[in-house]
């Protein structure tokens, strides 16, 4: 399958859900923009208001999307298992097969083993990532499976040089012609083993931050450790209760415990 085909599928399947929202929103509010600019500009005024008050309400819509999203990926993650989080992404990966989206058993793998790595079931994280023969993927895909192999050697193990290995193997990995957009991931891991640029801590502060989820969780997890090796005792807390607000039941935090 050509590289037109390829699904790019985020770390959660309810941003991709979201992403149409926040676009409608935007092009509607410049629509509004440009209709307030054409009123100005021939002096009629008495519209202005009425559109203002359109476009601040077209704003509260996305706002609460992107609430009920973050908010939604919360209660997921609040659960004691990873059941619901995994029964969600084979239940998408079941709708993406009707549609015959390309490489969406590589996506749906990948994101389960996340899921089973935050709980700390990491047999059932390989074994999730065991599904799927990505030899036949693209690139992006097996930097991702090497990625949640390095996260498993990282808190089930605490293999620090096994982690940095796969995590640089997978950064050599390229599509033909392609480059790679930084990983929250690899900057995860980078982070949490110390050998992390301020680029890189700056995107996980970044990730961290946004939470809900595993990406700001395992983010902010990493940061408590670089806090932790800095000695920076007060952020390392802080971002320890980042991860935790973020994914109350990770595995990293009862390894800091």
């Amino acid at each position: 399958m050509g590289d037109n085909k390829r699904v790019s599928w985020t770390q959660s399947d309810s941003k991709k859900k979201l992403t149409p929202v926040l676009i409608a929103g935007a092009v509607f509010a410049g629509l509004m923009l440009i209709g307030v600019i054409a009123n100005v500009i021939r002096g009629n005024y008495i519209a202005i208001p009425l559109v203002i008050t359109v476009v601040l309400l077209a704003t509260g819509v996305v706002w609460v999307g992107v609430w009920l999203n973050r908010r939604r990926i919360q209660l997921l993650f609040r659960s004691p298992t990873p059941d619901r989080l995994i029964e969600n992404y084979h239940a998408t990966l079941a709708q993406a097969k009707v549609r015959k989206i390309p490489y969406a058993d590589a996506a749906a793998a990948h994101l389960s083993a996340i899921a089973a790595i935050v709980y700390g079931q990491f047999d059932r994280a390989r074994q999730e990532l065991a599904t799927v023969d990505w030899d036949d993927t693209p690139a992006m895909y097996r930097r991702n499976r090497l990625y949640a192999l390095a996260l498993i050697a990282l808190l089930e193990k605490q293999d620090e040089t096994r982690a940095l290995n796969l995590a640089s193997d997978a950064g050599g990995l390229q599509d033909d012609g392609g480059t790679e957009s930084p990983s929250i991931l690899a900057d995860a891991i980078f982070v949490a083993t110390g050998d992390a640029g301020a680029d890189v801590i700056k995107r996980s502060e970044r990730s961290a931050n946004r939470g809900a989820g595993a990406l700001s969780a395992l983010s902010a997890w990493a940061l408590s450790l670089y806090a932790g090796r800095t000695g920076q005792a007060e952020a390392a807390e802080r971002y320890r209760a980042q991860a935790r607000e973020a994914a109350p039941h990770f595995v990293g935090l009862k390894t800091q415990a």
